[in-house]
């Protein structure tokens, strides 16, 4: 009987830790917000983790023009949340990305060919949070070298747009490839039968 009762004691315990690791992982508090909702751009945005990036990205018929590429855009995601993704297959509430755009240039130094990044033009946070925000996420506009990030009012496009394209819980998990294998099954299924299928 004893017997029985220590390993009823130690099953409660092993299932609470486990329902605390998973409570943990529901939520993360990194992000910090002045009195007005602005967020307080961290310090350590240049150790986050690089998860994509593209040149002259966009989302309209325009055709890409090779003599004038665009913009390269820096996606990278806070380092406890992209352990929590890695841990749940979830953007867990709390977790954000950052996105920087650098001009391009080419003919720079020994470069004569293609296009190397050039200064940064601006800046922006893509914070997810569903106790937050009625559609589970917004953004934050950066400007270079000002501590807060100004919030983008709702309703806005960048929601809209990532809500309605963003290939997983609203993100654009379908450009991030080095992520891919984080994601749940269900989700790698479906990206792969996209790109064989071709469409868009």
């Amino acid at each position: 009987m004893q017997k029985l009762i220590v390993f009823l004691l130690a099953a409660v315990l092993i299932l609470a830790a486990l329902f605390a690791d998973a409570k943990d992982d529901a939520r993360i508090e990194v992000a910090r917000f002045d009195a007005a909702g602005n967020i307080l751009v961290p310090e350590d945005l240049d150790e986050w983790v690089f998860i994509g990036s593209s040149l002259g990205m966009g989302y309209s018929q325009q055709a890409f023009d090779p003599d004038s590429p665009g913009m390269f855009q820096i996606v990278r995601m806070e380092p406890r949340a992209f352990e929590a993704f890695k841990k749940t297959g979830t953007f867990v509430d709390g977790t954000m990305f950052s996105l920087h755009f650098y001009g391009s240039q080419n003919e720079i130094s020994i470069n004569r060919a293609g296009y190397v990044m050039d200064d940064l033009h601006f800046a922006e946070i893509h914070y997810k949070d569903n106790e937050r925000f009625p559609d589970g996420s917004n953004f934050y506009n950066l400007v270079n070298g000002e501590p807060i990030g100004t919030a983008i009012p709702l309703p806005n496009d960048c929601v809209t747009c990532h809500e309605r394209d963003g290939a997983y819980d609203g993100v654009f998990v379908q450009f991030y490839p080095t992520i891919f294998e984080y994601l749940p099954k269900s989700v790698r299924e479906r990206l792969v039968a996209t790109r064989a299928s071709g469409h868009h």
